[in-house]
């Protein structure tokens, strides 16, 4: 009986192992853009457009410095504080993190103004190509 724990222990250690760098891997590897993709060649300047979100035009600027994107704003000040609002925090950072919309997810709660976030980037990314 003890054989059996001890072994069925060990089993479940090795699992763990496992499963944690799978984990791991997955983390490491979704949501962000390799280097590569965001040294695109863009060019630089300011870009701006704006997309219809939830409550009212949602504008976004984007910068763009050495063929990369260094700077994301977004006024997102005609939508609901709480919701379009937070939105466009974090939107923005994950963003300019990524320099372009691939891989990065909508707000929950409030997905019209993020739609109308990566519209209005898609746009931007457009101009500056």
């Amino acid at each position: 009986m003890k054989n059996k724990m001890t072994r069925n222990v060990i089993l479940m250690a090795v699992v763990t192992v496992i499963m944690a760098v799978a984990l791991s891997l997955y983390i490491q590897n979704t949501g962000t853009v390799p280097a590569a993709d965001n040294a695109a060649s863009l060019t630089d300047g300011i870009y701006t457009s704006s997309a219809q979100g939830c409550l009212s035009d949602v504008t976004v600027k984007v910068t763009v410095t050495g063929g990369r994107v260094t700077g994301v704003e977004i006024d997102a000040s005609g939508e609901t504080p709480e919701l379009g609002g937070t939105a466009a925090e974090a939107l923005a950072a994950a963003l300019l993190k990524t320099g372009s919309t691939a891989g990065v997810d909508a707000v929950s709660g409030s997905t019209m103004t993020s739609q109308a976030i990566f519209t209005a980037m898609d746009d931007c990314l457009s101009q500056a190509q």
